[in-house]
């Protein structure tokens, strides 16, 4: 059972459970840096060499599918109207008759 005694804080203790007298701040130790060494550089030149030969292997093929699109497009648009002159045609006949 909690007393009022029990819960109340001692006056030397603070919010932050420092004492009031405690003006100055200790910092955590620095922590040190592996030195780079050569294997690390060498895993970054090989990680950069792969992004690069994906990358040159990508846009070609992105740049084909890209003109690609662009042919069937075309393709799409000629037989669109091609097909709307059948139509204009086969309505033109039937008014004829």
């Amino acid at each position: 059972m909690a007393t009022k005694a029990n819960a109340k804080q001692s006056p030397r203790q603070g919010s932050n459970n420092r004492s009031s007298d405690d003006s100055y701040y200790i910092p955590p130790p620095p922590v040190p840096r592996p030195a780079p060494n050569e294997d690390s550089q060498v895993g970054f030149l090989i990680a950069f060499l792969s992004m690069v030969i994906v990358f040159a292997l990508i846009l070609p093929i992105i740049g084909f599918m890209y003109l690609d699109i662009l042919q069937a497009k075309k393709e799409t648009k000629q037989q669109q109207e091609q097909i709307q002159r059948l139509i204009n045609q086969a309505k033109k006949e039937k008014e004829d008759k």
